[in-house]
């Protein structure tokens, strides 16, 4: 096993993965303990199983919600096959309905998703808004996403009769892909839609490369390698990442420039979580947690070895951030608290397949070391802490409404993708 801790990443010494502290912790977090860093059980031959690392007990807590959700979201399918949000009024639309068809075919085996009829109606419905150019969209201003998250449809219910359809929007997603100057601060990402001029983030660039991995990209695609240049410019790394980038804020000009705490932000010039001014009067984006697992996701899909410093960096901050219970970066906000759980269904998302992706890698099971010594098994505290957020009615929604989870589909949906791919439902 692999351990992610300060120490050894440096030392690249084979070792173990993941959560963080509620006064309750999850399932896979134990106290330390004196003298040494704690060991979760989940990790244990008697508690896990060999293959997931989940306990027999937590598979059957994620079956039985996976279910109750399950139920919930075929009840927003519409007529017409789409699905929306009952409850804010929101009608069906294809990024909801593509999510939505991600998480039921993950919640059941592959011979029942082969048959399910609101899955092949969702599958129509997504074809219906197919344009010419093979871009799946109806609302233009998130061409890519709807696209890229029709495309990981598509590709995870495997239907031979949606093929043309998903080979189409391929083509028309790695197309989009920002490829002119090499010096443009958007060379090698993804913007919200094929747009002359219009800039590139991690987010954009992280959920169109796991649809062009979810349909099977070619390993040796110059995407991949584009990608691979990309991530650079999102790393608060300052010997990969030497971009210097001019805004003006309220009338005064600030020079941006790459920290050294080893994570990610949205994109070059650009953090959700703010930005620090230095002793040198120059600018620092701060990193946070969503955006580190997708730059270590987006170094995974362009083929970059888990030795090299940027993958060793980032995997160093996730350590030293390491929690479940928040999306890590937020702390200097003004309400920490409310931004901290801005996102967390996006985050738990990327977080599971960024990890997974990284111990595909290395080969290697994954156990995280945390800053302060404490091991956990990535997959129980992540599972755990979605399962915790499920409410009665089997539904998955968060009460800091923002980038749209406060939608129980949208965050359903998110929750039991999650679930899926830390269960090996999706693949």
């Amino acid at each position: 096993m692999r351990r992610l801790a300060l120490p050894v990443l440096l030392a690249l010494v084979v070792g173990t993965l993941p959560a963080c502290g509620n006064d309750k912790a999850p399932e896979g977090d134990t106290p330390k303990t004196q003298g040494q860093g704690s060991q979760d059980p989940g990790t244990t031959p008697s508690a896990a199983t060999s293959k997931t690392g989940l306990s027999d007990d937590l598979r059957k807590q994620i079956d039985a919600a996976m279910a109750k959700g399950e139920t919930y979201l075929r009840g927003q399918q519409d007529e017409k096959g789409g699905f929306g949000d009952s409850g804010m009024k929101i009608p069906g639309n294809v990024a909801y309905t593509a999510m939505a068809i991600a998480g039921l075919v993950g919640a059941q085996d592959s011979q029942a998703a082969a048959k399910d009829d609101a899955i092949t109606k969702g599958l129509e419905f997504l074809k219906g808004f197919q344009q010419e150019n093979g871009s799946i969209v109806d609302n233009p201003k998130y061409t890519n996403y709807g696209t890229s998250a029709a495309i990981s449809a598509l590709a995870l219910a495997k239907r031979n009769e949606f093929r043309t359809v998903q080979s189409k929007a391929v083509d028309y997603l790695a197309a989009s892909q920002i490829d002119g100057d090499p010096n443009d601060l958007s060379f090698g990402g993804f913007p919200y839609k094929q747009h002359l001029g219009q800039s590139a983030d991690a987010s954009n660039a992280l959920i169109a490369t796991t649809a062009l991995e979810d349909a099977g990209l070619a390993k040796d695609s110059e995407v991949r390698k584009r990608v691979g240049q990309y991530v650079s410019k999102v790393l608060n790394n300052s010997e990969a990442n030497t971009t210097e980038v001019e805004i003006e804020v309220d009338g005064e000009k600030r020079v941006l420039v790459s920290g050294v705490d080893m994570g990610a932000f949205y994109r070059p010039g650009e953090s959700k979580a703010g930005m620090v001014k230095r002793s040198d009067g120059k600018w620092e984006l701060r990193s946070y947690g969503s955006m580190t697992y997708a730059a270590l996701k987006l170094m995974m899909f362009a083929g970059i070895p888990a030795d090299d410093p940027r993958v060793k960096g980032v995997v160093t901050w996730i350590s030293n951030n390491w929690t479940i219970d928040r999306n890590p970066g937020f702390e200097n906000s003004e309400d920490p608290e409310r931004a901290g759980q801005q996102g967390m269904f996006y985050y738990f998302y990327t977080a599971s397949r960024a990890l997974l992706a990284y111990e595909q890698a290395t080969g290697e099971s994954l156990v995280v070391t945390d800053a302060d010594g404490r091991t956990h098994n990535w997959r129980a505290a992540i599972a755990s802490a979605v399962l915790k957020r499920q409410a009665e009615d089997g539904t998955w929604s968060n009460p800091v409404d923002r980038w749209q989870e406060g939608s129980k589909t949208l965050a359903t949906s998110f929750a039991m993708q999650t679930l899926a791919h830390l269960t090996g439902r999706l693949r």
